[in-house]
């Protein structure tokens, strides 16, 4: 009987990283690119987390509300015009919210409004030396105003 729970356990944990790795299928797709490099945190290791990971000061304030995460980098700049394209059918079933540039750093922030919070919030940064393309995609309920410590200079 305690081999069938353990089995029963472990084939629900499964079950639920299948469905929960499915959440956005514009990120979906770009995992499957050799150059890309691809994270999914779910809600409960989220709420988990805590403080425990070094992480964006933005996500750190809203992971305790956060449904899920996703991330993902590419350090191979001869593919960054193709992601950026497959990130703009994500990017266009939101709003934009914010463009920030200089010369070293390129940061769109897309997100969509439920009530005066966000319930999905997509970040697409590319910076020079070396140059980095990454885009964290959240759902959940994001309060904007930690979406503030973007464009304040780090100390």
């Amino acid at each position: 009987m305690r081999g069938f729970r353990l089995l029963l356990a472990g084939m629900l944990s499964v079950a639920s990283a299948f469905v929960a790795a499915s959440q956005n299928k514009t990120f979906e797709k770009i995992s499957e690119l050799p150059e890309a490099q691809y994270a999914y945190i779910s809600e409960s290791m989220l709420s988990s987390m805590g403080t425990m990971v070094d992480q964006p000061q933005f996500v750190a304030a809203a992971a305790d509300r956060l449904k899920s995460l996703e991330i993902l980098t590419c350090e191979e700049p001869e593919s960054f015009d193709k992601i950026r394209k497959m990130l703009d059918s994500c990017a266009n079933e939101l709003q934009l919210l914010s463009r920030m540039r200089d010369e070293h750093e390129n940061i769109e922030i897309y997100g969509k409004r439920n009530g005066e919070n966000l319930s999905s919030l997509l970040l697409i940064k590319i910076k020079g030396e070396p140059e980095v393309l990454s885009a964290i995609f959240m759902t959940g309920d994001i309060d904007p105003d930690s979406l503030r410590s973007l464009s304040r200079p780090v100390e």
